[in-house]
């Protein structure tokens, strides 16, 4: 209903200013205009060239004039005045905004036709859409054109449709002044009422997004683009997600799960006018330290220490604070150290450093003891003799055996030092003397009592 109040508010604008007359103004050369319209809408099917336009949604400039659903009732639409005919006399208009008129001036020649002078700024393109908006009488066939000041001759659309009902003309123009040309091609009078709009095409790419680091920990995705554009985010070929972009230029979206290191997203803007930025391409950082490695025993006869850690990884080892060497992972995760035996007992540390630097717990392994002890000496044993002494290593434990007797046992000192008590024995007697180290290894010596 209050569509329909607006209108007849249009209709009672365009009674007063578009009085009827009998008087007509250069009624050749309107004819002659009105006839090239016609030709003009008869012939552009034949005229129009391929066009990077056939794929723009049309729709939604449609609905930036709004006009043909709610123009008329929130803004100040431009309605035609009488005498409009021909260049000369049209009617001032402007970018962004509803013009009404109808057809039911100049009824003495071949039907009404009406100019309305545009001028444009910028080059670019500009969308020309008409409709008839309200029949009155039904006999109304809405034929417009743009014509060019400098040329005299009509700009032929780079493309050219209908959506809706609604009549659309897409035209290149540079700067200067253009004259919108309309008339009914059913060459009658009509009170049925047409309205046009003509706007500039934002053709301008937005600029390239930009995408806050990624990495394979992160819930979230965030970034900046033009605001009010929607971001397409693609993992490899295929689209992850497309989100809106807030007034203030920002994005943000929740992943069910991190992506993994070293997936290759690529990002998009794509703005109202259908315009798509050049790609953001991202790719999703390792911030995953790697496992700790697996360090296989070694002993201290061992000439390679060897392993298993994350592949192409550095192994750094050390021994207790000091640095004691760097070996790295093939592509299996192996490592092959050599070194020179160590001392048993001695602590090494091993971390794994990925490619993106991540360090990763520390293994730690004691060298294993695997080498009897060094020495074992016995002073000479007499038929007499109530002890067995010598030396061996520190804190062995020795034994003293006749045949498969016991004797004797005990620990030596710190400094090796052993002295345990017997009986005396024969001469002759052989003694075994057995020295084990506290990892169970063992050095055996046998005397002869004297």
């Amino acid at each position: 209903m209050k569509k329909k109040v607006a209108y007849a508010g249009i209709a009672a604008a365009l009674l007063f200013t578009g009085f009827q007359s009998t008087k007509t103004y250069a009624a050749s050369p309107v004819t002659d205009v009105q006839k090239k319209i016609v030709e003009f809408h008869q012939d552009r099917h034949s005229t129009v060239k391929d066009s990077k336009f056939h794929s723009l949604n049309v729709r939604k400039f449609i609905n930036k004039s709004s006009g043909f659903t709610r123009l008329e009732e929130t803004n100040n639409p431009i309605i035609e005045s009488e005498p409009n005919d021909l260049p000369d006399y049209a009617n001032p208009a402007e970018l962004d905004t509803g013009i009404f008129g109808d057809f039911r001036y100049n009824v003495n020649v071949a039907g009404d036709l009406d100019f309305f002078k545009i001028n444009i700024t910028e080059p670019g393109y500009l969308v020309l859409l008409g409709s008839i908006v309200e029949n009155n009488d039904y006999l109304a066939d809405l034929g417009f054109a743009l014509l060019d000041s400098l040329t005299d001759k009509f700009v032929i659309p780079e493309d050219y449709g209908t959506d809706d009902g609604i009549d659309y003309q897409i035209l290149s123009v540079t700067p200067g002044t253009y004259y919108i040309g309309a008339t009914n091609l059913n060459k009658v009078a009509s009170n049925d009422i047409y309205m046009l709009y003509a706007g500039m095409i934002d053709t301008t790419p937005p600029a390239q997004p930009t995408v806050n680091p990624i990495d394979d920990n992160d819930k979230t995705i965030s970034g900046k683009a033009e605001a009010g554009s929607t971001v397409t985010i693609k993992n490899g070929a295929a689209t992850f997600k497309t989100i809106n972009v807030d007034n203030y230029g920002n994005f943000k979206v929740s992943l069910a799960a991190p992506f993994k290191a070293g997936t290759k997203l690529s990002f998009t803007a794509k703005d109202s006018a259908g315009n798509v930025s050049p790609v953001c391409n991202v790719t999703v950082l390792d911030k995953t330290p790697p496992a700790a490695p697996k360090v296989n025993s070694f002993d201290d006869n061992d000439k390679y220490i060897t392993g298993k850690a994350e592949a192409y990884s550095k192994i750094t080892i050390k021994n207790g604070t000091k640095p004691f060497g760097v070996a790295n992972t093939d592509k299996y995760g192996n490592f092959k150290f050599p070194t020179k035996p160590v001392k048993a007992g001695s602590k090494l540390s091993f971390t794994a450093t990925d490619r993106s630097k991540n360090v990763s717990n520390t293994t730690s392994v004691t060298v294993a003891d695997k080498t009897a002890p060094a020495t074992l000496t016995v002073n000479k044993v007499k038929k007499t003799s109530k002890y067995v002494s010598g030396k061996t290593e520190a804190k062995a434990y020795v034994k003293v055996k006749a045949g498969s007797k016991t004797l004797a046992s005990g620990k030596a000192d710190s400094k090796g030092y052993y002295k345990l008590k017997i009986k005396a024995q024969k001469k002759n007697t052989t003694l075994t003397i057995t020295a084990k180290d506290a990892a169970g290894n063992s050095r055996v010596v046998t005397v002869k009592v004297k």
